[in-house]
């Protein structure tokens, strides 16, 4: 591995890469891991890695972890619009990611996948024979790591808020994870998922320095695709994706393998936006309460919130801030304009480009990330209706 050390955020304190916290232990900063670029310059070259398959795993080097747990995540397409890029008269070239192919249906596999190595080593570190994880989740992240974790054969307890949705819950029992509903928010099922790891020495996942070294590989693989891509469209929650896709520009910029760096715009739901707020009052992030249709972004109080503000401003880019109802059109549009079934969260950054249309400059290449499946959210309103046939002599009604 080509780790270095891990660094706080806020102070600079550093510490060996063997560490398991995430946070400081001076100032209760988070944690970020930092690699040896100028060594992996030497041996890691633009030809030696697209001479490897397509998938997370292409960018290994890059990872806190000896050996990748893997379902075949990562490697999902990056498709150009061919409708909505005309038909909104943007006047530059849009392009989707699509996460919903990950295994699970969402980007949370890429954490998921380095995450899960990394407790495997910690628990045979410290030669563990009762494995226990725990992870607070809304939906997307707690099928993921129960799906990783079933491969790993790993105990798997995952704190949900009241509000989650039934299809995601049924997906996280399916893996065979326990699950425990919280009466509250998803502030409060972090909580008591923290209280569990350090009381009852569980391992906790989640939101922490290792996913975000996973989740980054969503942004090699747009660097590696999409040479010179201008924008970046993310929706924001927590903050980990938005920041994740940052340092991966950063780092790809750092191996050598391009010269520009693109502008991140975090995209959050209106009824709960603290980082969009705090980004346009030019102050930290204060924690709110709210609600939104899009529940996979809904985050009062996002860990990586302070990461997501430093992606936008450093990048030269913006945040925003998107009604449910237009959430919900921008779906509609995904599916029926571009075949491509997103749940409502996956369809926040393409909202928010909407929105911001007119602000971004014309001949540009921009990708908008879509990061969950459709099918993870079939509550959630869908305009059309059922014709329900009486025989062959309903077909003249319908095509005659």
């Amino acid at each position: 591995m080509h780790e270095l050390c891990m660094r706080c955020e806020s102070c600079g304190r550093e510490y060996p890469p063997g560490r398991t916290a995430s946070r400081c232990d001076s100032c209760g900063a988070s944690l970020e891991v930092m690699f040896d670029y100028p060594k992996l310059r030497k041996v890691l070259t633009l030809e030696k890695l697209r001479a490897r398959s397509f998938s997370h795993a292409r960018y290994r080097e890059l990872y806190p972890s000896r050996d990748l747990v893997s379902l075949g995540e990562g490697g999902t397409p990056l498709i150009r619009s061919r409708n909505l890029e005309g038909e909104l008269g943007l006047g530059f070239e849009l392009w989707f990611k699509c996460e919903s192919q990950n295994p699970t249906g969402s980007f949370k596999d890429r954490g998921s996948s380095v995450e899960i190595a990394r407790s495997l080593e910690y628990f045979e570190s410290h030669r563990r024979t009762r494995r226990r994880v725990v992870v607070a989740s809304t939906g997307n992240m707690g099928a993921s790591l129960s799906a990783y974790s079933a491969l790993a054969g790993l105990e798997c307890h995952v704190f949900t808020p009241s509000d989650a949705r039934p299809v995601k819950l049924r997906q996280i029992l399916a893996y065979g994870a326990r699950l425990h509903e919280v009466p509250g928010d998803y502030t409060r099922a972090a909580s008591l998922a923290e209280k569990a790891c350090k009381e009852y020495g569980l391992y906790l996942l989640g939101d922490y320095l290792f996913r975000r070294e996973g989740t980054k590989s969503v942004g090699l693989e747009i660097a590696d695709q999409l040479p010179g891509v201008d924008y970046v469209f993310c929706p924001v929650g927590n903050g980990t994706l938005i920041s994740a896709t940052w340092k991966a520009f950063r780092e790809w910029k750092a191996l050598g393998f391009s010269r520009g760096l693109p502008r991140m715009a975090g995209i959050q739901a209106s009824g709960i936006s603290p980082v969009t707020r705090a980004f346009k009052a030019g102050r930290p992030i204060k924690p709110v309460k709210g609600k939104t249709i899009a529940t996979a972004i809904e985050c009062g109080s996002p860990l990586d919130g302070p990461r997501a503000l430093a992606a936008m401003r450093e990048s030269g880019g913006f945040s925003e801030a998107v009604p449910d109802r237009d959430i919900l059109k921008a779906r509609e549009l995904l599916a029926r304009r571009e075949g491509l079934f997103a749940e409502p969260a996956g369809a926040v950054a393409l909202a928010g480009l909407i929105k911001a249309r007119k602000q971004t400059p014309r001949g540009l290449r921009v990708v908008c990330l879509v990061t969950g499946h459709g099918l993870k959210a079939p509550h959630t309103p869908i305009t059309g209706s059922i014709h329900k046939l009486r025989g062959e002599a309903s077909l003249k009604g319908i095509f005659g």
